[in-house]
């Protein structure tokens, strides 16, 4: 069996889940969209001039590696904490709160910059948050399912013998690890690829 047989196997037997991280991000995009929309005047006031920033200082934006430690940092610091939430009892609703919070995040700073800035603010988001996302958003999916099938099966106590559950450990840990690996991939491109748009844009 092929690796794309098993990607597909492995979607179609967690459909559900699946479905209810889509609808949970779905919610964190909304509210955060929505928040982004009632702030406070010297916090919008704030983050405007924080644009107005970017924008005059676009032409000479960059990157490397600086920037690289603190992405790859961030996905390090997620998958770690999925991962350590699999492992719990309580894991499950823990996990879903960590999605919507990254979607909310996702959600305010997307509607933010349209808000204030109009298509010009919905380039800005296209060239410095839409790209990285595409990596990390499924990836953090995948990974959420990982983490709840993983929850599950401890709660259910579905292992025979301890070296059952020590098996399924070690695959849950090496899944998360080359999870965590693609992740770095999406911190590469966030790290060089978006502020060299932003570059091309401004410059």
């Amino acid at each position: 069996m092929n690796l794309r047989t098993l990607f597909k196997q492995h979607i179609i037997n967690n459909l559900f889940k699946y479905l209810l991280l889509i609808l949970v991000f779905a919610g964190g995009i909304a509210a955060g969209e929505m928040k982004s929309g009632s702030l406070v005047a010297d916090t919008r006031n704030h983050l405007v001039t924080l644009i107005d920033q970017l924008i005059q200082q676009g032409g000479s934006l960059n990157g490397g590696y600086s920037l690289l430690l603190a992405a790859a940092g961030s996905q390090i610091k997620t998958v770690a904490l999925m991962w350590f939430l699999g492992l719990t009892v309580v894991g499950v609703p823990l996990i879903l709160g960590l999605i919507f919070a990254r979607a909310f995040s996702l959600g305010f700073t997307l509607g933010f910059l349209i808000q204030e800035k109009g298509s010009l603010g919905m380039v800005i988001g296209l060239a410095s948050v839409i790209p990285q996302n595409l990596i990390y958003v499924p990836f953090l999916l995948i990974g959420a399912v990982v983490c709840l099938n993983f929850s599950l099966f401890l709660v259910r106590g579905r292992f025979r013998a301890r070296a059952e559950l020590w098996q399924n450990f070690v695959l849950y840990t090496l899944t998360m690890i080359g999870i965590t690996i693609i992740l770095l991939l999406g911190a590469l491109i966030e790290s060089y690829l978006s502020p060299l748009l932003l570059a091309l844009i401004f410059g």
